[in-house]
């Protein structure tokens, strides 16, 4: 893979998922898609791992280690409990937004980096031996995968 396909492996579900997102209403949108996440949840949830990539990026560039990994407060299950508690109450349009604008914040990001950045192993010692790659793949096109079963129903009855 090399930064244009990875581009392109993320840029395209994105669009999709985001086609998708538009033919749900706002109604539905508030309507449980998983566990106790409604899919305005879910679409909140989505952003915000596009602004975690967007913050180790833009961490590992200006030479700092982005967040300390090893705080429980910065392990994935507490992230997602507070994504979801600081967005619960965010209109579904706000979601909207917040989703697309997050991307192409990330996209933004993506352009400063080389080749070498992305997908060099022992580029960046925060990561330990793993190639930035893996966290945008994991934040977006991966993630995307993950909830996609989620948010697919919302948009089966009456659409906006």
């Amino acid at each position: 893979m090399d930064k244009n396909e990875l581009l392109q492996t993320i840029t395209s579900p994105q669009r999709e998922l985001a086609e998708l997102v538009s033919r749900i209403s706002d109604d539905r949108l508030q309507a449980p898609a998983m566990d106790d996440w409604t899919g305005k949840d879910l679409l909140a949830h989505l952003a915000s791992w596009h602004d975690h990539s967007v913050l180790v990026i833009e961490g590992l560039r200006a030479g700092r280690q982005p967040y300390d990994s090893a705080d429980p407060d910065n392990a994935t299950d507490a992230l997602n409990e507070r994504i979801h508690r600081e967005h619960l109450d965010d209109p579904p349009q706000v979601t909207r937004e917040a989703f697309q604008r997050s991307f192409d914040r990330l996209l933004v990001a993506i352009g400063t980096l080389t080749e070498a950045d992305l997908f060099a192993a022992d580029r960046w010692p925060w990561l330990e031996g793993e190639a930035l790659v893996e966290i945008v793949l994991w934040d977006t096109f991966r993630h995307y995968q993950a909830h996609l079963a989620h948010l697919a129903p919302l948009a089966h009855t009456n659409g906006r």
